[in-house]
């Protein structure tokens, strides 16, 4: 899965030896934004590629704290198609 918001663009992976474990890469800045220094690691050097390793209930928490940080004040003109819902489960 692919993240995109202000504090970066983020690859979210489930690893396959723990299924509660994610791996989540991005560039350094935008982790540290996140998650802070002291757990991210180097993936590719000269792609300048970092990830961290986190638990699903802390990238979840994390979400969350990413979703409250959204300016909603400049959603004044965006609407949102009740035909979009209609035909879609929502989780």
């Amino acid at each position: 899965m692919e993240i995109t918001c202000a504090f970066g663009t983020f690859k979210v992976v489930q690893t396959v030896k723990n299924k509660d474990e994610l791996l989540i890469i991005s560039k350094w800045k935008s982790l540290c934004s996140v998650f802070g220094s002291n757990r991210i690691f180097l993936i590719n050097k000269k792609e300048e590629i970092f990830g961290i390793y986190i638990c699903k209930q802390e990238c979840a928490e994390k979400l969350i704290n990413l979703i409250k940080s959204i300016e909603y004040k400049d959603w004044d003109q965006f609407k949102i198609s009740s035909e979009i819902f209609s035909s879609r489960m929502l989780a």
